[in-house]
């Protein structure tokens, strides 16, 4: 899983800078404490920050200052990395000035491009505590990483909730795998008149029986369609992609297959001991 979280940071302030330093400092503490190692490029002027973002590097968010050298300011830096990669993640301005004197600023070039007025980032003021402003805008960018591994997790756990189910209602077999056990619940537990309207519920659940497998192992990777997604490995066939980009669909899906399959469970009589 992810350990290393990759941040493209511009000051026009020089790297050694001791103001920079200690910012650097709070956002390396921040992401040790919930468990990552900050790897840090940092750039000094607008036109190096650019080229950065033209190669091949990836990164996993951008933090800036919004006044830049030669009358350019953060906000241009945002549609710069929104123009390049399919860069969607999220940025962090922060301004020496007070929050009144930039938000309006913000406001008006929102409006004027064609960057989205909820487009993923935040401001705020040095003026301010800055490492808590800090620390509220990391919460918000793991968050969506936090939900895409909350939900590999719901994989592994419904689908143990519905073996458990189904091994007590095939008499506990503990040495059968869980795809023979649910072809054996199709062929004992189903009356063949009833097998045709069952056939969906039954795909849907060999399916997640695979993909569980799968998700055991992961592998996370980047694309710019997908954004970041999980690789499941697990099994011998093709690999089971979980993708940020689709967390409600796959949520929804999965939630609503699980529900048909526990409905169906729940109606076949525990034998008595």
């Amino acid at each position: 899983m992810r350990k290393e979280i990759k941040i493209l940071w511009l000051d026009d302030v020089q790297p050694g800078e001791f103001s920079l330093i200690t910012r650097r400092r709070k956002v390396e503490d921040i992401l040790n404490e919930k468990g990552y190692k900050a790897h840090f490029t940092t750039m000094s002027n607008f036109d190096d920050a650019y080229r950065m973002l033209c190669t091949k590097e990836r990164f996993d968010f951008f933090i800036s200052d919004y006044n830049l050298d030669r009358d350019k300011t953060g906000l241009e830096y945002l549609k710069k990395i929104r123009d390049k990669n399919g860069y969607k993640q999220f940025v962090i301005l922060y301004s020496n000035n007070e929050i009144s004197e930039i938000k309006n600023k913000i406001i008006e070039y929102l409006n004027e491009t064609s960057i989205d007025l909820f487009s993923n980032f935040t401001f705020f003021s040095l003026t301010r505590n800055e490492e808590n402003e800090f620390r509220r805008a990391i919460d918000v960018i793991l968050c969506r990483w936090d939900e895409l591994n909350a939900l590999r997790g719901l994989y592994m756990s419904e689908n143990a909730e519905l073996e458990h189910m189904l091994r007590e209602r095939l008499e506990h077999k503990d040495n059968v795998k869980y795809s023979e056990l649910i072809a054996q619940c199709r062929r004992d537990k189903v009356r063949p008149e009833d097998r045709r309207k069952k056939r969906s519920m039954f795909n849907n659940w060999f399916r997640l029986a695979e993909e569980r497998n799968a998700l055991a192992h992961v592998e996370e990777q980047y694309s710019s369609e997908e954004g970041y997604f999980l690789v499941g490995t697990g099994y011998d066939e093709k690999p089971f992609l979980l993708s940020e980009k689709y967390l409600d669909t796959y949520r929804k899906k999965l939630i609503e297959d699980v529900e048909e399959i526990r409905t169906f469970l729940n109606g076949i009589a525990l034998k008595k001991k």
